[in-house]
């Protein structure tokens, strides 16, 4: 089957549900409709990259192009226009799918470099743009497909919910795990371009009959932390994109105490879901991220290359048909995360004893430190079970004695530097203690929730 007609047949079960965003709504019939006819006018294009100021927008040119069945490069604005810019000369698409002008158009390139590789992509999701070189993650319609059938399974959303879809299609998290999983279980969708604000955010929520919501810790912990101003529950929430600190798990619990919360876990490279904590170990294991979906398999390599034990720690390999094609035009780096089937994670993970899967860090940010190795996020979740932490970011830096030295960017309730020091000294080992500490108001934020993680 199709992916086009996987989501068709799905959206036409419940034909007068609907999608909206400000006063503008349309119903899964019309938005089937509207998709067909905006397919046939680029279904001669091979790539289209969709610009939209509007979420809503965006999410209906997505589903266009997968009716056109051709390739699309979901961009968000809220990156910048530079950003998209840059992600438009890496990939150097045929078309560029935009609502600029208030009104859904596609505006061929004269020019284009673009090269269709031997198996169709449905999607290529740009990672690290931000910060580092592109990398784009070609996905098949058998990925999405496999991937929104096993979120579905376990995912608890019912025809008479609502979603509140606050962040930006260009993420896999976004699109598959909120956006087309909504789509099949037949949910309301309500979509918000703004800016994160808890208060807006929370305010929507309440007069929007929101009742399922999906976020990283970081926006997780500002909801919960303004909810008390605001009558509001929530049926379901996913958590994702960052560790999860126990104190950030401690205050959701309280916050929202009727939720079923799932911690989940993923990557762009595996379209993006490989596990998830069913709500029910919440509570007591909101360190793990739970096992794996149902047609994901997990394995753990130490750095010799065997299998680690029970509660060992190495990196996390995936397989399962939701693992990438590839990176686009990118053989070299394909090879090094692609082997025999397995998706190489570079994740720094356990599994224990019952099957349930932990994330300590990403190996590729590991420091070491007069020969220590340290993983920052051990450091972050450690420091945010303190509750004046409001956020965290660990780095390395360059020391001529020690070949690398720790720094962090903190913001919280405290009176100086020296305070944090001391909390510093307080739970961290002595190895682990950053060297240096910059105390700021807050730190910087991708439009994602996440923290932006640079020097």
């Amino acid at each position: 089957m199709r992916l086009w007609d996987f989501l068709k047949e799905a959206m036409l079960r419940n034909p007068q549900q609907i999608l909206c965003e400000n006063d503008a709504c349309m119903s899964y019939d019309d938005v089937v409709a509207y998709a067909e006819v905006f397919a046939d006018k680029i279904k001669s294009e091979k790539c289209c990259a969709v610009m939209c100021n509007s979420e809503m927008a965006e999410a209906i040119a997505v589903l266009a192009c997968f009716a056109a069945n051709v390739t699309v490069v979901p961009l968000s604005l809220r990156y910048g226009e530079q950003h998209c810019r840059r992600l438009i000369e890496f990939i150097s698409p045929t078309a560029l799918i935009t609502d600029l002008d208030n009104e859904l158009k596609a505006y061929r390139f004269a020019t284009h470099n673009y090269t269709e590789p031997d198996e169709h992509p449905a999607l290529i999701m740009c990672t690290s743009g931000t910060t580092g070189t592109p990398k784009g993650v070609m996905l098949s319609e058998k990925n999405i497909m496999c991937n929104v059938s096993d979120i579905s399974e376990y995912f608890d959303i019912l025809k008479d919910d609502t979603i509140l879809i606050s962040r930006p299609l260009y993420h896999a998290a976004v699109l598959t795990g909120e956006f087309l999983t909504s789509l099949v279980k037949g949910a309301k969708l309500c979509f918000s371009s703004e800016k994160f604000n808890p208060y807006a955010l929370l305010k929507k929520i309440r007069e929007k009959n929101i009742t399922v919501f999906c976020g990283t810790p970081t926006i997780l912990s500002a909801l919960s932390r303004c909810v008390k101003s605001f009558d509001v529950e929530l049926k379901n929430i996913c958590i994702s994109g960052e560790c999860l600190a126990p104190s950030v798990a401690e205050m959701m619990i309280d916050a929202f105490p009727e939720a079923k919360i799932y911690h989940v876990y993923g990557l762009t490279e595996a379209c993006p879901r490989v596990s998830f904590l069913p709500p029910e170990h919440f509570r007591e294991n909101n360190g793990y991220v739970g096992i794996p979906l149902k047609s994901v398999k997990l394995k753990i390599l130490k750095n010799d290359g065997s299998a680690a034990s029970a509660g060992e720690e190495g990196i996390l390999w995936v397989s399962g048909d939701n693992v990438m094609m590839g990176y686009y035009q990118n053989e070299e780096q394909t090879s090094l995360v692609l082997k025999d089937g397995w998706l190489c994670t570079k994740d720094i993970a356990r599994i224990d004893e019952n099957g349930f899967l932990k994330i300590i860090g990403r190996s590729d940010d590991m420091i070491i430190r007069a020969g220590m190795n340290i993983y920052p996020q051990e450091i972050e979740t450690v420091l945010k079970s303190d509750r004046r932490v409001k956020e965290v970011y660990v780095y390395g830096v360059k020391n001529k004695i020690l070949g690398q030295d720790i720094a962090m960017k903190i913001s919280g309730e405290f009176d100086g530097e020296e305070e944090v020091r001391k909390l510093c000294h307080k739970l961290l080992p002595e190895y682990q203690i950053p060297s240096l500490i910059e105390l700021r108001d807050r730190l910087s934020q991708t439009p994602t929730g996440k923290i932006l993680r640079t020097k």
